[in-house]
């Protein structure tokens, strides 16, 4: 028996979407671990990308946009993220949330347009 990826069924730009959005969660999971917070986002992310992989049905990606929604205005709420994102004397944490807040957009966004695009082939 072959295991079939739910990208692996899609074809054309909803495949190119799908991948893109499990690429940006795990980038997003690089960011997070790269600044040393201690929290649940890298957990959360990774279990997101391998729904939105493994676990068929069409509106599955608006989760991984959901969450991501949450992980960017939590973040962007707090003065410990922010203040991270323009202390330019500690480039490491810097390039790190950056690339966090890159890739939970990238990931909400390219969710939100597989489903869109996947809805518009299925009809």
């Amino acid at each position: 028996m072959r295991l079939r990826t739910v990208p692996g069924r899609a074809s054309g730009v909803h495949r190119v979407l799908l991948i893109g959005t499990c690429v940006a969660l795990v980038v997003a999971v690089v960011g997070d671990e790269a600044t040393g917070y201690d929290g649940p986002g890298p957990f959360v992310c990774l279990a997101l990308a391998l729904i939105v992989g493994f676990v068929p049905g069409r509106y599955t990606p608006l989760g991984a946009a959901a969450v991501s929604g949450f992980l960017l205005v939590g973040g962007l709420a707090s003065s410990a993220f922010t203040d991270r994102l323009f202390d330019a004397g500690r480039i490491g944490p810097l390039a790190a949330g950056w690339v966090q807040l890159a890739g939970l957009t990238v990931a909400a966004v390219s969710a939100v347009a597989a489903v869109a695009i996947g809805r518009r082939s299925a009809e």
